[in-house]
């Protein structure tokens, strides 16, 4: 059976997606520092800045790599595809959301009301914070339940995705972080498999080399 467009981007688009999803994490595990004074002067570097931006884009990939993924098993998915799909989309829409925020608004709020930085666990950014980590988790937890039902793709990627989605949503900074990779690690798994498979399929439909 012939596949759209999209469904043949599933794999490139995951494995791109989940790798820059994982490399940024890491850097922000081993260049983040801990305390809020150390983090005015952080958020101020190119580390920081360059890596903001990649996060948004990453994150903005992952929403692509979503629905060629879900396109592939929509026929199984069914209605609670769509809804996983919708609810993966917001949540990861939501996260992107904070990303663009580390990126441009941060570092202007260091530059120029430094102490601001202070007071962001007691204001409506911790809400929208948590927020973004709720919808995020929800979106991506429903997502691989929908693959486990559909039984479409290996049950190890789609649990995997459910791991990722759920450490993904507990707001704190080692746990959300090793989330984001889990998940990471998963579409890159689950690019590489469908990689393997179209490859098969290609394989097993050329003709035979003549005999002489």
């Amino acid at each position: 059976m012939n596949q759209s467009l999209l469904a043949r981007a599933a794999a490139p688009l995951a494995i791109v997606a989940g790798a820059l999803v994982i490399l940024t994490r890491v850097v922000i595990m081993t260049t983040t520092p801990g305390d809020v004074e150390g983090l005015k002067t952080y958020v101020l570097t190119p580390t920081h800045g360059i890596n903001s931006v990649a996060s948004i884009i990453a994150f903005a990939l992952l929403i692509f790599a979503a629905v060629a993924m879900y396109d592939i098993q929509a026929a199984e998915a069914r209605w609670f595809g769509v809804i996983a799909l919708g609810a993966a989309i917001l949540g990861t829409v939501f996260m992107a959301g904070d990303w663009w925020y580390e990126a441009f608004a941060v570092p202007r709020l260091a530059e120029v009301a430094p102490s601001a930085m202070d007071g962001f666990a007691d204001s409506r950014l911790l809400l929208g914070g948590l927020t973004s980590f709720v919808l995020f988790a929800i979106g991506w937890i429903l997502y691989g339940i929908a693959s486990l039902r559909a039984h479409v793709y290996p049950s190890a990627v789609s649990w995997t995705i459910v791991i990722g989605g759920f450490l993904a949503g507990v707001p704190f900074g080692f746990a959300y972080l090793s989330g984001n990779a889990i998940l990471g690690l998963a579409m890159v798994a689950a690019g590489t498999w469908l990689a393997v498979r179209a490859r098969n399929a290609r394989d097993a439909v050329a003709p035979a080399p003549a005999v002489n």
